[in-house]
């Protein structure tokens, strides 16, 4: 086999292993984790909606109202003046891709 022959079966070699593996998000990005979790992205359309969303604490997750089913909350005011708003069952996803990175 000639070199640009195998060159081009290693590149697909990798191409297939790459296929095979899910994507994950990068473990030190919160924003990425959130939203692979299933949270929403909210981005702050207005000075009130900026005004509101710095009026809570920032960059925690945090349960709001204590009706069921609980919601919860990211906000980044400062930074992408937004905010990331998930239910129980993405806060679930969000623990356990969490302990899986702790694991690795």
């Amino acid at each position: 086999m000639n070199k640009p022959m195998m060159i081009v079966a290693a590149a697909a070699l990798a191409l297939a292993g790459c296929a095979d593996s899910p994507q994950k998000p990068n473990p030190l990005n919160l924003k990425e984790l959130l939203a692979f979790s299933g949270f929403t992205l909210k981005v702050a359309a207005s000075q009130g909606d900026l005004d509101q969303l710095g009026s809570i604490p920032q960059r925690e997750l945090l349960r709001v109202g204590a009706g069921n089913p609980p919601l919860y909350i990211w906000a980044d005011a400062m930074g992408c003046q937004c905010w990331y708003v998930g239910d129980q069952n993405a806060y679930q996803r969000l623990l356990a891709l969490g302990s899986e990175y702790k694991a690795e």
